[in-house]
This record gives structure tokens, C-alpha cells and sequence, in this order.
């Protein structure tokens, strides 16, 4: 989680850095707009990587629940079958 964040962090300073480069500015001016565009890339970073965690779960529990059911169709299908087996032999 840590080198996740931190990678936003270092996206968000690279970005202010490349902002004031476009309006050809001094890089290290006003760092109070680096503090505050790495916050707000931190901030983003931590809410995708939670996000990220809630649809690991939530694809994972559709995936027992699939298996579920296909264990539940295969059962019925045999049953099925064994009962049409022994219909044939009556």
C-alpha cells in the first residue's frame, strides 16, 4: 500500500514540477503548491488502491458464487441423468 501511495505522491510532484515548467516558472517556486498537488495525488492514490481492494473482493465472491452454481447445475444435471438411467432399466 505504502509504494502504491507513494508512487501517486510522486506523480503529483512531477506533475507541479511540469506545470510550472510549462509556464516557465522556477521549479522550486511557491512550494506550497507541491505540498498541496502531492496531497491531493496521495489522496487519490489511497482511495484507488482501496477501491481497487473492494472489486478484488467483490470479483472474488461473484467467482465462489459462479463455482457455486455450476457445482449445483453439474450435480442437478447428473442426477438427472441417473434417474433417466434407471427409468430406462424399469
Amino acid at each position: 500500500m505504502l509504494g502504491y501511495i507513494s508512487s501517486f505522491a510522486a506523480v503529483g510532484f512531477g506533475v507541479r514540477c511540469y506545470q510550472l515548467a510549462i509556464m516557465k516558472r522556477n521549479i522550486f517556486d511557491n512550494l506550497g503548491g507541491h505540498a498541496l498537488s502531492v496531497a491531493a495525488f496521495t489522496g487519490l492514490g489511497y482511495y484507488l488502491y482501496h477501491a481497487e481492494e473492494r472489486q478484488r473482493g467483490l470479483i472474488e465472491d461473484k467467482k465462489a458464487q459462479l463455482l457455486r452454481m455450476r457445482a449445483r447445475e453439474t450435480r442437478l444435471a447428473e442426477e438427472y441423468a441417473a434417474s433417466m438411467s434407471e427409468e430406462e432399466h424399469h
